[in-house]
């Protein structure tokens, strides 16, 4: 199979790391990355849970996709930054990159109907991975954790085909997958992890076991789920257990330092415009109001534009 990985940050890395040893891998990065890979002649994967060190050959890797111009793909794996989403398929169809497929490998609610605007009538697959996945340097991604990636058509005449063929793909190259006939549900828990555990680490600068253990901060997060689980019932989607969810999974990922919390330490741009602010937007078409999210969405926003008012 011809794949195009449009991102390679920590997942496209981790992406191309695994399906270059069965298919054929295009990628389009950021030079301080594709560089390094270049220099070195190899992108280094290290597999933490296994104490493995791997050097992956990659022959295709660009910093502008009109490197590939005229090209056709079996599959497009968008893995940037749901903000990105939009700049980055615009670029694509700009630079006549050919494909029937687009696999959206992010966070986030929302962007799936920025990809249907562009796209038209193409295929278009969410993708949400458990993969833990960071890149400490150029030129290095490391797999931290082993976990399930779920694929699900979301428009597109061969949507469901798509999805099966997609996990086969991902399965069979190492990294665990399934297809699953409606991701909304999974879509939607999602959320409700990245809308509590996210903003609220990356406001008090503090790691996600605070939010199971410091009682304040759960009681802000039961009051954001609170309102992301009446959006999703409006939407059909039923979640159980959100406190559990919740906990259980700032727990387990005690040690994490949140994504959001690494945009802010870093002064970029957070997800929170795909995150808290899906939800805020969902509600406001269903008649719901979602106070706790919109004051987080509003000191997040205020946070990334913080760093000219520091003392």
């Amino acid at each position: 199979m011809r794949i195009l990985i449009a991102g390679m940050g920590a997942i496209g890395s981790l992406l191309a790391s695994y399906l270059s040893k069965e298919h054929e891998i295009f990628a389009v990065g950021r030079p301080w990355h594709i560089n390094q890979i270049r220099k070195r002649g190899y992108l280094t994967l290290k597999v933490l849970y296994r104490s493995e060190k791997r050097e992956i050959q990659l022959k295709h890797l660009a910093t502008a996709f009109s490197v590939f111009s005229e090209e056709e793909f079996d599959y497009v794996f968008v893995t940037v930054k749901a903000y990105d989403t939009e700049q980055v398929l615009k670029e694509i169809i700009h630079s006549n990159i050919f494909s029937d497929c687009f696999v959206l490998f992010q966070n986030g609610l929302g962007n799936e109907e920025i990809a249907r605007q562009i796209l038209k009538d193409k295929n278009i697959l969410r993708a949400l991975t458990n993969n833990g996945a960071n890149i400490p340097e150029p030129g290095v991604v490391i797999h931290a954790g082993l976990g399930e990636t779920i694929i699900g058509g979301i428009y597109g005449k061969r949507k469901d085909t798509l999805a099966g063929k997609v996990a086969d793909i991902l399965t069979s190259s190492g990294l665990p997958s399934k297809a699953v006939a409606n991701i909304y549900p999974y879509l939607f828990r999602k959320i409700l992890i990245n809308a509590t555990i996210n903003p609220l680490t990356a406001l008090l600068r503090v790691k996600n076991r605070a939010v199971a253990e410091n009682e304040e901060l759960k009681k802000l997060a039961i009051r954001v789920a609170e309102e992301v689980v009446k959006v999703a019932k409006a939407y059909g989607v039923s979640i159980e257990n959100p406190e559990k969810i919740i906990f259980d999974v700032a727990k387990k990922t005690g040690e994490n330092i949140s994504s959001m919390l690494q945009d802010i330490l870093k002064n970029k741009r957070t997800e929170i415009d795909f995150i808290n602010g899906a939800i805020i937007r969902m509600g406001k078409d269903k008649h719901i109001d979602t106070p706790t999210n919109e004051m987080i969405y509003l000191l997040i926003k205020a946070l990334e534009q913080s760093k000219s008012y520091q003392v």
